[in-house]
């Protein structure tokens, strides 16, 4: 999500990508329920449930309880479901680069199931449901109250100039979610996110984009109670810096004008994980 993070759970627009990494789901036929979740380095998580869905092997409990209560809301929804089947999985990233394992996860069994996306993550994941939404987005998207609004696009003379560079944080989504609940939003921080949005999407200046990163964080960073990142780390760098989804975490966006140069940066950094726009975006 590039704008309306945190806000987008008070009603806000926000401005959010599908990638080009993702998570495919293939299910055979089986005499038991049996699930298996692979990434680029192979198998991260097993579990064989009986048909009652209890848990007989793991190794890893906290996730099959969630993929226990996901299929007791298919079977709720959907009980001529046949769950004797092998499940498996496959991401192609890197687990702890935080792009999506969850949301995608949610989308796949929607899409096996016929089970509304929404139900299954209001029961496990909880969150906004954008991530969601982009499981299945082509392009760009603006994302408000549980619903993509519409489709956008943004100008090469923009995307041309933009980054993404892992900070190395993998970040919990749902902790992250549980701490925004208690700071007070106010109409008046939705209706400026809302107009940030708006004034990025009609420019094909990157100045004046970059402006809209600038105050986007601006206006995030105390009702969250969080200094700014650029601010945090990066504070001699000489163009945007804009935090992602859950602060602190996974990935973040950095506009510039020559990529090496920005690439040598953060790479002196220690930030060698960086895609560009191209590489990064569906």
């Amino acid at each position: 999500m590039l704008f309306g993070e945190y806000l987008v759970l008070n009603g806000a627009d926000s401005l959010a990508f599908p990638l080009k990494f993702g998570q495919t789901l293939s299910v055979a036929k089986s005499d038991s329920i049996h699930w298996e979740s692979h990434a680029k380095h192979g198998l991260w998580f097993s579990a064989s449930l009986d048909s009652d869905f209890n848990i007989l092997d793991t190794n890893n409990q906290e996730v099959a309880e969630i993929l226990k209560q996901l299929f007791l809301v298919i079977r709720a929804e959907k009980p001529e479901l046949d769950f004797n089947q092998n499940f498996k999985s496959e991401a192609n990233f890197e687990l702890n680069w935080g792009l999506g394992s969850s949301s995608t996860l949610i989308s796949l069994l929607s899409q096996w199931s016929g089970v509304e996306a929404r139900k299954l993550l209001d029961a496990s994941f909880g969150g906004s449901g954008y991530d969601v939404a982009c499981a299945t987005a082509n392009g760009p998207i603006i994302y408000a109250d549980g619903k993509v609004k519409k489709e956008v696009s943004i100008p090469e003379s923009i995307t041309d100039k933009l980054l993404f560079v892992y900070l190395g944080n993998k970040q919990n989504s749902r902790e992250e979610i549980k701490r925004f609940k208690d700071r007070k939003v106010e109409q008046h921080h939705i209706d400026t996110m809302n107009t940030l949005i708006s004034n990025a999407l009609q420019t094909h200046d990157i100045e004046v984009f970059e402006q809209q990163l600038d105050r986007s964080e601006e206006l995030i960073s105390p009702i969250i109670g969080t200094t700014k990142l650029k601010e945090r780390l990066f504070a001699d760098y000489s163009y945007s810096i804009k935090s992602l989804g859950a602060w602190g975490g996974d990935f973040f966006m950095a506009t510039f004008r020559d990529l090496q140069t920005a690439k040598n940066y953060f790479e002196d950094k220690g930030h060698d994980i960086l895609f560009t726009y191209q590489e990064f975006i569906k």
